[in-house]
């Protein structure tokens, strides 16, 4: 649980104010043109400037909004995000396998000790790799998490450590709703489970005061449609980017229907999969979303009093889409503890180590268009989820043109849509 900060802030500004000749300190560093402020250092003068406007609208006492904390933590390629509000914290995913202590770092440099709540949302190994660390070192309240499982070593070591701590997982139902401090969240989906993991993602609406978010994991369109008709979602401030920016997730319909301003997409800088796509980077200007991403700012913490938002850097103005490295599919579906020295991202936020992987462990130069299954002959994208499920025997990577495989007798996914 975090100690204190919001409090200690709060009476130290009201102090200040009842002295004399002292003014309220006003937030810096802040960008003209938005409607909401952006503070280029620390978040910790975002929360000097929401306690300074408290202080001076005299909103100090019960009646004040416990202000909300989100870091997006920079994990590679992979999720994890971390909440606070009235000293209750949150987390959503963990990581790849060799990330699990750097979290575990920067939750004790947050001085978190409890996590009321943990979301897994689903059991790929970009979200869950860390998260049996996270589960061993805090005390876990709530573990929210579907009944898929996976036959991975990664999952399997987050089911035994949840099995040695006595947890049990709590399973998501859409429209259930759960308090953390001021803010509540709401379960969107999934409300069953399907072939797809991706689609199986645990999906949830944030709300603080005026302010909404939307946390989707890795949902596609399937599951997109999905929680629009659950007739819940309308506009939010906040979408973070389904599937690390994919061109699979942020389906037209979505944007149209939540509109948000600020888009977070979290992705490894060089990843194989080309994260994020251009698809989804058009569609974000297009619509004048402002986009925040881990693989160019690191680190992002987004601060909220219910009303106004402050991040602790500027939107990304480069709108450059991933360049994709190799197959996805060579990336190892089991990648090498930590302690073994293997790292294959970099992590930039605060408390942190940065550490780039071995040239060894880098995807090959040569870009792959597409990934061809030889017994169905149907050919995908890299990071399609049926690739996932196709045997190692039938996958075919190739940089062939889309017009010359449906001349070689292919046909295009319909999942996909490459």
């Amino acid at each position: 649980m975090k100690k204190g900060k919001l409090s200690t802030l709060l009476a130290m500004a009201a102090l200040l104010l009842s002295i004399p000749g002292c003014a309220a300190p006003q937030p810096a560093n802040m960008q003209e043109g938005g409607s909401s402020e952006v503070v280029a250092e620390e978040s910790a003068s975002g929360v000097q400037g929401l306690a300074a406007e408290g202080a001076a609208a005299g909103t100090f006492g019960e009646e004040a909004a416990e202000e909300l904390e989100i870091h997006f933590l920079d994990v590679g390629q992979g999720d994890c995000t971390l909440l606070f509000c009235g000293g209750e914290a949150m987390l959503i995913d963990a990581g790849d396998n060799n990330q699990g202590t750097r979290i575990q770092n920067y939750l004790q440099k947050q001085d978190v000790e409890t996590l009321k709540y943990v979301v897994c949302t689903h059991p790929d190994e970009d979200h869950i790799g860390g998260m049996d660390v996270i589960l061993y070192k805090f005390d876990c309240e709530t573990i929210l998490m579907t009944e898929e499982d996976k036959d991975t070593n990664t999952y399997r070591d987050v089911a035994d450590t949840m099995e040695n701590r006595g947890y049990e997982r709590t399973l998501p139902v859409v429209g259930q709703q759960y308090s953390l401090g001021d803010a509540d969240f709401t379960i969107l989906a999934p409300s069953g489970l399907s072939g797809d993991s991706n689609n199986n993602s645990v999906s949830l609406l944030l709300t603080h005061g005026s302010n909404r978010i939307l946390f989707t994991g890795d949902a596609e369109e399937e599951e997109e449609e999905e929680m629009m008709d659950g007739g819940i979602l309308s506009d939010v401030d906040v979408y973070k980017a389904g599937h690390h920016g994919s061109r699979t997730s942020s389906s037209e319909k979505l944007l149209e229907t939540v509109s948000p301003e600020y888009a977070v997409i979290s992705c490894g800088e060089g990843n194989s999969y080309g994260h994020p796509h251009a698809e989804t980077m058009n569609q974000f200007r297009a619509r004048g979303i402002q986009v925040f991403r881990t693989d160019e700012q690191g680190t992002i913490v987004m601060t909220s009093d219910g009303s106004e938002i402050l991040w602790n850097c500027s939107p990304s103005d480069t709108w450059l889409a991933g360049e994709p490295t190799g197959s996805a599919e060579t990336k190892p579906q089991e990648q090498p503890s930590e302690e073994a020295g293997v790292a294959s991202s970099k992590i930039t936020s605060a408390g942190g180590t940065e550490v780039t992987a071995p040239p060894e462990e880098r995807p090959a130069a040569e870009a792959v268009s597409y990934i061809c299954n030889t017994n169905t002959k149907k050919f995908h994208y890299p990071e399609c989820s049926s690739v996932k499920q196709m045997k190692d025997t039938n996958k075919l990577p190739t940089s062939a043109a889309r017009e010359e495989l449906i001349g070689q007798g292919y046909d295009p996914c319909k999942k996909c849509n490459p």
